[in-house]
């Protein structure tokens, strides 16, 4: 499964949604990523700024309160280059300004599936959809060798089993 290879990361939320925040968190949280959540532009800036936590990838809402997404982007490229930004947002994407809708890497609009949003996060991250399909199929090959070699194991010894019984195994 991803959560392994997804716990390296830390994910910031900004949404003023607090409930979509909440859903947001538990659902990546639960694919293995570290997440953190705010409420405003602002808020998202003091906890970057704090550099209590490595955030890899901030997912952010257009439509908030006192720093809109574009102002809080335009503070994030500025102070905080390195990391990557998810534009999150329930408006039509042609109605979103170029300073925002071209600046962040990606563009999700809600409501978020979120495969879609995992995916967005991997690919900004540059983790390889082969190498993810890859540990899967490995995955799969492996259960696969397992299931097989307990049927035939399984096989053998009800065969012994049913010889012992019928005493052919040791009769003369």
């Amino acid at each position: 499964m991803e959560t392994i290879e997804n716990s390296n990361y830390t994910v910031l939320v900004v949404d003023d949604d607090k409930e979509l925040n909440n859903t947001l968190r538990d659902a990546l949280s639960e694919v293995g990523f570290n997440v953190l959540t705010n409420t405003s532009g602002l808020k998202g800036l003091e906890t970057l700024r704090s550099g209590s936590r490595n955030v890899d990838v901030v997912l952010l809402d257009y439509s908030m309160p006192t720093l809109d997404g574009t102002q809080t982007l335009e503070y994030l490229n500025n102070q905080f280059p390195n990391i990557k930004t998810i534009g999150i947002t329930g408006f039509d994407t042609a109605e979103l300004p170029d300073a925002y809708r071209n600046k962040v890497e990606k563009l999700l609009t809600k409501p978020i599936k979120i495969s879609d949003l995992v995916d967005a996060i991997h690919s900004v991250l540059g983790i390889s959809v082969a190498t993810k399909a890859a540990a899967r199929k490995t995955y799969w090959m492996t259960l696969s060798t397992w299931c097989m070699l307990f049927v035939v194991c399984g096989y053998g010894f009800f065969k012994v089993f049913g010889l012992l019984v019928n005493g052919a195994l040791f009769s003369k």
